[in-house]
C-alpha cells in the first residue's frame, strides 16, 4: 500500500498532472450535470454542457500542442487528453444528439477504457495486476471502435466544423484515439505475450457476444420476413396485412427488439438523420428512444420484414401487451415513480363479489421540475367493473363524477393541454382493462389518487377465488405496498402470500405489487339482495339449461395451444362436417389428414375466424391462449364491419376447452356475437356426441355473472323485500346491462343516453361512460359536466350497504328533529 502511495505521489508531481486533474474534475461535473438535467428535462439543460466544452477545447488544444512540442516531458498526460476528449464528445452529444440517448453501459465502457489507459500508458515497472488492465482495456476498446466506424460518414463535415470553435474536432476523436491507442498498445503487446492474451481475451468476449446476439436476431428476422412474404399471397382483404405476422409470432426477446426498430432503437437507416423516430408512425409509443450499439450493429445483418411502424406497434400491442405504451400521452411521464400503494380488499362471500380499492402516491424525481402526466393500466379479472375514482387536490379528496366518455376525454384534454391544471380521468378499455390518468406531477407536487373496482369471485373446483389486479404504471416495482383483506361474514380464507391478522384485518407489507390469489370455500346463495329506488336486485345461482343442438358444421379453431391427443380425440368422433380454416379457406379435417393439417398451425398462436362466413348453427371448438388482436385494433377493417353486421343472426356456438380467454374471444362473448361456453375437453366431446349445448338462462331483467356462477335479477320492490346485501350487486347488474346493449345502441342517441343514465346511476365506467375529477366545481360547469344527483356515487370500502329510500330519508329527518326538540325541552327543564 505504501508503495502504491509513493507511486501516486511521484505521478502527481509530474508536469501538468494537477492542472489536468482539476480540469477533468470540473469538466466531469458539468457533463454529469448536463446529463442529469437532460434526463429530468430541466429548462435549457443542454446549456450546462457549454462550460465543459469550453474547458475541454482550451485544455485539449494547449495539451496537444505541448505533447507535440515536448513529447518526453508531457507524454504521461496522454491518458488525461483521451479522457477529456471523450468528456467533450459526450458533452457535445447533449447539445447535438448524434447518438440519441445512450444506455448507461456505454458511458461505463468508455470510462473503463479511459481509466485502464492510465495504468497501461505509465512508464513504470510491471505489476501483477497489469494483465487485468489489458483485459478490461480490450473489453472496452470495442466501444471506441464502434464510435469511430459510426462517425466515418461525418468526418468530412468534422474537418469543416473545426473552424466553428473546434466543435467539429469531436467527430474525429474516436478515430484519433484508435490511432494513438493502437500505436501505444502494440509496443506492449509485442513484448509480453500475457498482455496480448489478456487484451485479445477482452476484445474477443465482446466480439463473440455480439456475433451470437447478431446471429440470433438475424435468424428471427429471417423467420419474420419469410412469414410476411409467404402470408402476402393470402387473398384476405378483410384483415390488415400485419395480422398474419402477428398470428405467427411467438413473443420473445429477439422479435421484440426487431419490432422496436426505428420506434425505440436507432436503426442503421436512421444514422445521422437528426430527426429519428419523428415522422414514421401515426401512433405514439411512450418508451425512451435509445441508441444501443449492440442492437444497431445487429440490425445491419437483419432482413427488413416489410412492416410499417404502425404495423409493428400494433403487433407490440397484441403480442407483447404494450397497450399502455401506446396510450395518447399529452405530457411526458418518464421521471415519475410510484412511491406507495395501498391495496384494500373487501370480500362479500355471500354475494360472491369483492371490492378492491387502490390508493397510489405518485412522485417525480427530485431534480425534475417539469409537469408530467402519469398513466396507469389496470388489468381486471373477467367481469370486473371500475366503480370509483378520487384525486387529492390541495390536500382535499375530490371524488370523480361520471359522464359520457366523449365529454370526459374532451374536458381532460382541454385542461391538461391548454390550462395545465388538476384533472384525473378513468376510461374503460377493451379486454377487461381500465386506464387512469393523473396530471400534473412534479418534484414539488406529488399526487395521490384512489380508484375502486368491483370484482366477481371466480368459482372453480367448489371454491371461490379472488385474483389481485395486474397494474402497470410509473416504476411500481420499488413502491412501498401495504395490502389489507377483510371478509364480510365468518368465512375461512387462504392466500398465496403471507398475511398477518392485526386488529381483525389481514395485513401484508411488501415491495412492489405482487400477483397473488385468495381462496374461500364456496358459499350457497341465500337471498342476498340490494334495494335501489323502486327495485330489488337479488343474487341467485346461475341457471344452466341443456338445449338440443346439432351443428351444421364443426369448426376446430386450431393453434399452438392444442396438443395432438386433444385434436385426435375430436377427429375420432368421425364427424363428416368437421373443418378448419387454413389461410382463410375452409378445409375438411378427419382422422386421415389431421397430422398433415397440423403442420400449418405449428407457429399459429391465435386466429381471427371469419364468423360471418360460417353456416348457420355452426359450432366452434377453440383452445384459447392469452393474447390476440382485439376489436379496437381492427376498428377500420372490413373484417370487423362484417363481424358486427353479419354474425349475430347465424346462431354460432363456441366451446372453449381452455381456462384462458384471449381479447378477441372475450369481446365476442361479451357482445353476444356467439353463445360461449367454457368447459373441459371431456365434456365438450360428450356435448358433441349427444347433440347438446349448454346455455346460461337469460331474461330481460337478469344479468349473468359467469365467473362467479351467479345471476342478478331485477324485480319491483314490494313490502317484504329485504335489502341485506352490498350496493356492488346493483353496480354489477348495471354493468352487465350496458355491456349487453352498448353495441346495438351505438347509432341510437336516445337509447345511448338511456344507458349512460344507468351507468351514472350505478357510477360505473363502461364503453360509453368515464369518471373524471376536475379541480373546481366551476371546471365541471365550463365543460358541461353535471354533478350526479340521487345516484349510488363512488364506491367505498367503508360504505357498501343500502342507501335509504326517499321515504326512509324523510323518517330519518323527522326522527332527528324530534330528538333535537326533545333534548332542548329537557335541557330547559333541568335549568
Amino acid at each position: 500500500m505504501k508503495y502504491k502511495i509513493e507511486i501516486l505521489n511521484y505521478y502527481a508531481q509530474k508536469p501538468g498532472v494537477l492542472i489536468s486533474l482539476v480540469v477533468t474534475l470540473f469538466s466531469t461535473i458539468f457533463f454529469i450535470s448536463s446529463l442529469v438535467s437532460s434526463e429530468f428535462h430541466f429548462h435549457n439543460s443542454e446549456s450546462i454542457a457549454i462550460p465543459s466544452l469550453i474547458f475541454e477545447f482550451v485544455y485539449g488544444t494547449v495539451l496537444s500542442f505541448l505533447i507535440l512540442r515536448d513529447k518526453e516531458t508531457y507524454i504521461h498526460l496522454t491518458s488525461f487528453l483521451i479522457l477529456n476528449w471523450f468528456i467533450g464528445c459526450f458533452s457535445l452529444n447533449t447539445l447535438i444528439p448524434i447518438f440519441e440517448d445512450l444506455p448507461i453501459w456505454v458511458y461505463i465502457a468508455t470510462f473503463t477504457f479511459c481509466i485502464s489507459n492510465f495504468f497501461i500508458y505509465r512508464n513504470s515497472d510491471e505489476s501483477a495486476n497489469t494483465p487485468y488492465y489489458f483485459f478490461f482495456n480490450g473489453l472496452s476498446f470495442t466501444i471506441i471502435l464502434y464510435f469511430a466506424l459510426y462517425l466515418i460518414p461525418v468526418m468530412p463535415y468534422s474537418f469543416i466544423g473545426i473552424i466553428a470553435l473546434g466543435l467539429g474536432f469531436y467527430g474525429l476523436v474516436p478515430a484519433l484515439v484508435i490511432i494513438i491507442h493502437t500505436l501505444t498498445v502494440l509496443r506492449y503487446l509485442a513484448r509480453n505475450r500475457i498482455y496480448f492474451i489478456s487484451f485479445s481475451a477482452g476484445f474477443s468476449i465482446v466480439v463473440i457476444s455480439l456475433l451470437v446476439f447478431t446471429i440470433g436476431l438475424s435468424l428471427e428476422s429471417n423467420r419474420i420476413a419469410k412469414t410476411a412474404m409467404v402470408k402476402s399471397f393470402n387473398n384476405n382483404d378483410d384483415l390488415p396485412n400485419y395480422i398474419a405476422v402477428s398470428q405467427n409470432l411467438k413473443p420473445n426477446f429477439f422479435n421484440e427488439i426487431l419490432l422496436k426498430k426505428d420506434i425505440v432503437y436507432t436503426g442503421p437507416d436512421d444514422f445521422f438523420s437528426f430527426d429519428n423516430f419523428n415522422s414514421f408512425s401515426n401512433q405514439q409509443f411512450n418508451e425512451r428512444k435509445t441508441h444501443n450499439p449492440f442492437i444497431s450493429i445487429a440490425y445491419l445483418f437483419c432482413k427488413d420484414p416489410g412492416l410499417s411502424n404502425d404495423d409493428k406497434i400494433n403487433i407490440l400491442k397484441s403480442n407483447f401487451d404494450k397497450r399502455l405504451e401506446t396510450e395518447e400521452q399529452l405530457w411526458s411521464g418518464e421521471n415519475l415513480f410510484t412511491k406507495s400503494i395501498k391495496e384494500d380488499i373487501k370480500i362479500y362471500s355471500d354475494s360472491r363479489l369483492a371490492y378492491t380499492e387502490i390508493t397510489m402516491n405518485i412522485a417525480a424525481a427530485e431534480n425534475s421540475w417539469q409537469n408530467q402526466e402519469a398513466i396507469y393500466s389496470f388489468q381486471l379479472p373477467e367481469g370486473s367493473v371500475a366503480t370509483s375514482l378520487s384525486l387529492w387536490v390541495n390536500g382535499i379528496e375530490r371524488k370523480g363524477i361520471l359522464t359520457t366518455k366523449e365529454k370526459a376525454k374532451k374536458a381532460y384534454t382541454k385542461i391538461v393541454g391548454v390550462e395545465y391544471r388538476d384533472p384525473s380521468l378513468m376510461q374503460w378499455k377493451e379486454g377487461n382493462k381500465v386506464v387512469v390518468r393523473v396530471f400534473p406531477i412534479n418534484n414539488k407536487t406529488p399526487r395521490t389518487f384512489k380508484c375502486g373496482f368491483t370484482t366477481p369471485l371466480k368459482v372453480q373446483d367448489h371454491q371461490m377465488n379472488y385474483q389481485s389486479l395486474s397494474i402497470k404504471g410509473p416504476n411500481i416495482s420499488n413502491s412501498e405496498t401495504i395490502s389489507r383483506i377483510q371478509v364480510v361474514g365468518n368465512t375461512k380464507i387462504e392466500t398465496s402470500k403471507d398475511f398477518e391478522l392485526k386488529n381483525g384485518f389481514f395485513i401484508n407489507q411488501s415491495k412492489g405489487l405482487d400477483d397473488w390469489q385468495a381462496t374461500l370455500p364456496l358459499n350457497k346463495i341465500n337471498h342476498n339482495s340490494f334495494a335501489w329506488k323502486n327495485n330489488i336486485y337479488e343474487v341467485k345461482d346461475i341457471q344452466k339449461t341443456v338445449i338440443p343442438f346439432t351443428p351444421s358444421e364443426i369448426i376446430l379453431d386450431l393453434n399452438t395451444n392444442w396438443t395432438i391427443k386433444q385434436i385426435e380425440s375430436i377427429v375420432n368422433l368421425d364427424k363428416k362436417n368437421m373443418y378448419v380454416f387454413i389461410n382463410g379457406q375452409k378445409t375438411a379435417i378427419n382422422k386421415e389428414n389431421f397430422k398433415a393439417i397440423l403442420l400449418d398451425f405449428e407457429d399459429f398462436h391465435y386466429s381471427l375466424l371469419p364468423l360471418y362466413k360460417l353456416a348457420e348453427n355452426s359450432l366452434i371448438v377453440t383452445k384459447s391462449g392469452t393474447f390476440s388482436a382485439n376489436f379496437e385494433d381492427l376498428e377500420n377493417s372490413n373484417y370487423l364491419k362484417k363481424i358486427k353486421t353479419e354474425t349475430k343472426e347465424r346462431n354460432i356456438k363456441v366451446i372453449n376447452i381452455s381456462a384462458d380467454i384471449n381479447p378477441f374471444w372475450q369481446t365476442v362473448k361479451e357482445q353476444k356475437y356467439a353463445d360461449y361456453f367454457q368447459t373441459s375437453l371431456k365434456n365438450s366431446l360428450k356435448m358433441i356426441e349427444q347433440h347438446q349445448f349448454i346455455l346460461f338462462k337469460s331474461a330481460k331483467n337478469t344479468v349473468n355473472i359467469e365467473p362467479a356462477q351467479i345471476s342478478i335479477q331485477e324485480n319491483i320492490k314490494d313490502s317484504i323485500s329485504k335489502s341485506n346485501g352490498t350496493n356492488h350487486i346493483y353496480r354489477m347488474y348495471a354493468f352487465g346491462k350496458v355491456l349487453e346493449e352498448h353495441v346495438e345502441i351505438q347509432g341510437d342517441t336516445l337509447a345511448n343516453n338511456q344507458y349512460v343514465e344507468i351507468a351514472k346511476d350505478a357510477n360505473i365506467v363502461t364503453p360509453i361512460s368515464s369518471l373524471i375529477v376536475l379541480e373546481t366545481d366551476d371546471d365541471y360547469k365550463k365543460n358541461g359536466i353535471e354533478k350526479n344527483v340521487n345516484t349510488l356515487g363512488n364506491a367505498s370500502i367503508n360504505n357498501d350497504g343500502s342507501v335509504p329510500e326517499p321515504h326512509e330519508w324523510l323518517l330519518i329527518i323527522i326522527g332527528t328533529i324530534t330528538l333535537y326538540f326533545y333534548y332542548r325541552k329537557n335541557k330547559k327543564q333541568t335549568i
